[in-house]
């Protein structure tokens, strides 16, 4: 479906023939207004919406196609809904600006993200025809967010327990996994860049033309993201139980140098961990590279860090991380924690939510061991969220009727959370701290931190992943040297 006229809700496809006559001007925001969940938001997918959906012509067909499909749902379109569609047809783009942060922009909640308002009288009603399209930034805004919760913790554990030499190792310490998770393949390539403003790894493989194409990521510069030589269960099976140690064997003879992943769990992690890698280890320890175990069933910290219940001195309450230090050994930091020998390492691939990785990372440094000794895989956990994660919602705060402005707002008695703002939105910077105000002036509207960004049908300012993630650098460190 290339029609966007047609990607929209029902009562959006009405909504142009019920404002006040005489409306000529409409001015909505986009703000996130629940902290239930995280308390800041990082900004993310305009440019992709603008790029795939708001640039392309308005055409005649669209516009009938739009009210062929109108009258089948609603049963008859009224004079005006029709006049008023083939005028912006024969308009032929989107008349409305919209301004916003800096993509890769860190604030917290409740704070005004973006603004819409047309350009010309007549299309006044544009600007809520498209909140339902320009909604779904709450997805890849949501999903920013959450891999940047992640890269908090793991800079928050590094810091505590890591050399400064390890810095570059935080780029891979939280891996996309989550192709196979998404529900459409536009999704996944969008929230898969969306976690690459944080992190490097991916297995996510849309995510990186979908960098190229939409956020002008350089192939021949900096790495957009990366990965390594992985198998997964079908392929050990393929040897059989009784050869499992010939896979791994195999996968070694296969890929002599650098970092190869091997799934560990298909039989008995613990036979892996102890057994396989007494036989391999001179193999292992003279090869050109790491070689990294990766378990993916139970419960994550008991298999990384042991479970407390076992009886003591069994594999599994000494757990994947001790045998790996017992089997090939370990250095002890400058910090004091145990850093497992470089030929070695070990990822986790399932079920490792925020609250699950704090856990084990907690584990971790109680057991005396570094924080970059543990790579994760994350997939769904990224994406398992919804519009309400964070609340988000356009709402009309300003119309102009006949020339006349009138502040407008929603407050609602049985839920003044859903109280929205009032009149136009300027958004402000106090040294580190973000506020936004409404019932503002054109003067003090146009003194803000929003940019336009998008105005009758062209991308007004671009960014680049590289530019992207040098912002969300730059905010990490404030926030870092705020710790």
């Amino acid at each position: 479906m290339n029609n966007i006229l047609l990607q929209t809700d029902v009562y959006k496809m009405g909504h142009m023939e019920q404002y006040a006559p005489g409306c000529n001007k409409v001015y909505s925001y986009l703000t996130a207004r629940s902290d239930k969940n995280f308390n800041e938001t990082v900004f993310f997918g305009l440019q992709y919406y603008i790029k795939q959906y708001l640039s392309e012509p308005i055409t005649k067909e669209m516009g009938e196609e739009f009210l062929t499909y109108r009258k089948l749902i609603l049963g008859s379109n009224s004079p005006e809904v029709e006049s008023k569609i083939r005028a912006l047809c024969a308009l032929g783009y989107l008349p409305i600006e919209i301004k916003a942060v800096e993509e890769g922009t860190i604030m917290p909640v409740q704070n005004v993200l973006m603004t819409i308002t047309n350009t010309h009288p007549d299309f006044y009603w544009v600007v809520g025809f498209m909140e339902s399209l320009l909604l779904k930034l709450w997805y890849t805004i949501t999903v920013a967010t959450c891999s940047h919760q992640y890269r908090k913790i793991v800079t928050r554990y590094f810091n505590e327990t890591d050399e400064v030499e390890m810095e570059g190792a935080k780029d891979f310490q939280v891996h996309d996994f989550g192709y196979r998770g998404d529900a459409s393949e536009e999704g996944a390539a969008i929230s898969g860049v969306a976690h690459l403003l944080s992190f490097l790894g991916s297995d996510n493989v849309p995510a990186l033309p979908c960098a190229v194409e939409y956020y002008n990521a350089d192939i021949n510069g900096a790495p957009i993201m990366l990965s390594v030589p992985a198998s997964e269960h079908s392929v050990m099976c393929s040897f059989g139980r009784e050869d499992e140690i010939g896979a791994f064997r195999h996968m070694l003879e296969l890929y002599p140098t650098g970092i190869v992943s091997i799934v560990s769990d298909t039989f008995d992690v613990y036979k892996v961990l102890t057994e396989f890698a007494e036989i391999l280890k001179e193999d292992i320890l003279k090869r050109d590279g790491k070689v990294v175990f990766r378990p993916d069933s139970g419960n994550p910290e008991y298999i990384i860090c042991g479970n407390p219940e076992a009886e003591p001195g069994t594999n599994e309450w000494k757990g994947a991380i001790r045998l790996l230090d017992e089997k090939f050994g370990s250095s002890l930091n400058s910090k004091g924690y145990k850093v497992l020998n470089p030929k070695v390492g070990l990822i986790y691939g399932d079920g490792m939510y925020l609250e699950r990785y704090i856990r084990t990372l907690d584990r971790l440094k109680e057991m005396g061991y570094a924080a970059s000794n543990l790579v994760i895989g994350v997939g769904g956990i990224l994406r398992n969220h919804s519009r309400d994660t964070l609340g988000f919602a356009i709402k009309a705060t300003y119309v102009e009727v006949d020339g006349e402005p009138r502040e407008i707002e929603k407050d609602p008695i049985t839920d003044h959370k859903k109280k929205s703002l009032k009149g136009m939105l300027c958004l402000k910077k106090e040294g580190n701290e973000y506020l936004t105000k409404d019932q503002c002036s054109a003067a003090e509207e146009a003194d803000s931190l929003l940019q336009v960004v998008y105005r009758d049908g062209k991308l007004m300012k671009e960014t680049s992943l590289a530019a992207i993630r040098e912002l969300v650098k730059a905010q990490e460190e404030v926030l870092t040297d705020q710790l």
